[in-house]
């Protein structure tokens, strides 16, 4: 049964678009006074407690650069993926499918700003190859290749019958991300500066004996940071795994953190042990069918402030020892905009915090109008914020036409009231969709 398809979800024709004009735009405010009084000098740092400075010290060594005898090549790859999903759809019907979804990335798609991408390219390339054979396998690989290109969440691309394949071992299919409940390989890794990966949240009783503080190098010797790349270069089908950002330096995060999800394309996985400094090259064999339950998000358990579980969509409390208000948010849908009120109207009127943070460094998105009574509740000041264009009918990539202009999206503050004191957002990589969107509204409070 045919069972290719894309998805383009509305919101991928469209993209936010900040408007300059009177009343409104987007500013990040220096304030010297804030903060001078809270930013932490070295002599801070080095009259702190050995324990506090121990959490910055480097404890472990410079990845080893080498290549392993058993690396596959790009035709090694193909070969995997053509036999692993067989022939597939006849050459023209792969054809048409290829141009039905070109033509309408094309003509709608609203964010080919500051790609470089020459999308009459990756048509050029594409067909050529399609005038021959090619299998389940590679046709999903090109969609997916090219919707990578975009570097947009939202947009989607290939053949379920080969993304949604369980990517057992040997299974030729990239996974991107981990945010998120994850059973594949049940550790959250974050990258460090030098693009290794670091564990910092484990499922218990983990195969590979990980512990927060280990280190994941790479696979069979060579580091993750290059493997992805030519993993990348061979065109491995991705998965249904789709969770990119869309500066490079977002998209790139995605794909390092993916490096544990990963473990089905290799025979060992190189670990640096955060107990000895030593580097393991476990089998990953030991996954197979015993990889724990993770739920891994990139950010830290807070004392005092419990982290959403399960099916919850927000969760908030005062961190332990201080009057700092915290705020977690997972996703805006069901019940978080009134949990989001109910958080901030708490915090204001019964806790007196001197400051509150939001973490919204893990968010799945949905719609940002529930948050609206709890941002007008914060805010002292009216602010016009962002507006939404769409593509101009028959225009070219770049040629955009307001959908919605920044009168839609005007919070209405309190001038008698809101919260005037020091307000924090953290976001990243995995806050997506409404999830990138409330961190910008916030950037419009006068004290954030």
């Amino acid at each position: 049964m045919f069972r290719s398809t894309f998805i383009l979800l509305c919101l991928l024709l469209m993209s936010s678009s900040l408007h300059a004009e009177a009343g409104s735009g987007l500013s990040i405010a220096y304030n010297p006074v804030l903060m001078d009084h809270y930013s932490i000098t070295s002599k801070d740092l080095e009259d702190a407690p050995p324990a506090f400075r121990d959490l910055f010290r480097l404890r472990h060594p410079a990845p080893r650069i080498c290549s392993a005898s058993t690396a596959k090549s790009r035709e090694d790859w193909q070969a995997l993926i053509d036999s692993t999903w067989g022939s597939g759809l006849p050459a023209a019907t792969k054809t048409a499918i290829f141009n039905s979804y070109w033509n309408q990335v094309d003509q709608k798609f609203a964010c080919f700003q500051d790609l470089g991408l020459d999308w009459d390219s990756v048509k050029a390339s594409c067909i050529q190859e399609l005038q021959s054979t090619v299998s389940s396998g590679r046709f999903s690989a090109m969609l997916g290749h090219a919707t990578a290109a975009l570097m947009e969440s939202h947009s989607h691309a290939g053949d379920e019958s080969v993304s949604f394949t369980s990517p057992d071992p040997g299974v030729p299919l990239m996974l991107v991300g981990g945010w998120g409940p994850e059973q594949h390989f049940g550790a959250g890794l974050t990258p460090l500066e030098d693009s290794t990966l670091l564990v910092y949240r484990v499922g218990p009783d983990h195969p590979l004996g990980l512990v927060p503080g280990d280190i994941v190098l790479g696979y069979e010797g060579i580091p993750w940071k290059d493997l992805w790349h030519e993993l990348m270069e061979a065109q491995l089908p991705i998965g249904n795994s789709f969770w990119w950002g869309s500066s490079q330096e977002a998209f790139n995060h995605a794909w390092l953190m993916a490096a544990g999800m990963n473990w089905h394309l290799f025979d060992t996985i190189d670990v640096v042990r955060y107990a000895t400094g030593d580097t393991d090259h476990v089998p990953t064999s030991l996954l197979v069918d015993s990889a724990p339950y993770n739920d891994a998000r990139e950010q830290m358990d807070i004392p005092g402030v419990p982290r959403p579980e399960g099916t919850q969509t927000l969760t908030w409390g005062m961190v332990e020892g201080t009057r700092i208000g915290y705020i977690y948010c997972t996703r805006w849908t069901e019940d978080a905009g009134t949990g989001f009120y109910n958080a901030v109207d708490s915090l204001m009127t019964f806790f007196d915090p001197i400051g509150i943070i939001f973490d919204q460094r893990c968010n799945f998105g949905g719609g940002v109008f529930p948050a609206f009574p709890a941002l007008q509740k914060l805010f002292y000041t009216t602010e016009e914020t962002i507006g939404f264009s769409i593509r101009c009918p028959g225009g070219g990539h770049d040629d955009l036409c307001v959908a919605y202009g920044p009168e839609w999206y005007t919070i209405e503050g309190d001038p008698d009231g809101g919260f005037r004191k020091p307000i924090a957002v953290l976001t990243g990589p995995g806050a997506v969709s409404a999830g990138d969107q409330l961190p910008l509204y916030m950037t419009f409070h006068p004290n954030c």
